[in-house]
């Protein structure tokens, strides 16, 4: 056969060989090709792990944001202890049974659950004030009554930063009034 031939014969089996194969990445170097990435609430850890109690309103659009199944799943992937209740039937209950960190409601119902945390017997939890397309005046009305307010539609990533500066604020409270005794 010719050196041509050859040549050509060569070249062919390695276009075809390589056509054919996959690329072996080492440890992350999948992760820096496009799009091939870990996303933010699967990779997501919680700095401070809580137990958080959502509260379901009975009456309220299927759209409300502490109905999103994928809140429930990325709070749990974070490494927080979810429970969620109908209102207002178990929330009493709930709050007897389980100590909770934080509460996420409504926040028309906020108030309700002010007035039943008290007297769960445990530390009383933060309540977290949900608001669905809030305007700017509700959203500051909102703020001078509650402690903490989550506007909404917002990021999974947004929520779960929030929950983490709750008990963070937390923290540092029980560390001030231990410091106090």
């Amino acid at each position: 056969m010719p050196m041509k031939a050859w040549r050509a014969l060569v070249v062919g089996g390695l276009a075809l060989s390589a056509s054919g194969s996959q690329a072996v990445s080492a440890c992350g170097d999948k992760f820096l090709l496009v799009g091939r990435g870990v996303r933010f609430e699967q990779a997501y850890a919680a700095v401070h792990r809580a137990s958080i109690l959502i509260v379901v309103p009975i009456k309220s659009v299927k759209s409300a944001a502490v109905r999103d199944s994928r809140l429930v799943t990325a709070l749990k992937n974070a490494g927080h202890k979810v429970e969620v209740v109908q209102q207002p039937a178990s929330l009493a209950d709930a709050l007897n049974r389980t100590r909770h960190d934080i509460v996420l409601v409504e926040q028309a119902d906020a108030a309700a659950v002010s007035v039943i945390a008290p007297s769960a017997g445990q530390s009383k939890p933060s309540i977290v004030g949900v608001l669905e397309d809030p305007s700017p005046s509700a959203l500051t009305d909102a703020r001078r009554q509650l402690e903490y307010v989550l506007p909404t539609p917002t990021s999974l990533a947004h929520i779960l930063n929030l929950m983490d500066d709750v008990m963070k604020a937390r923290l540092d409270r029980g560390r001030r009034s231990g410091a106090g005794s």
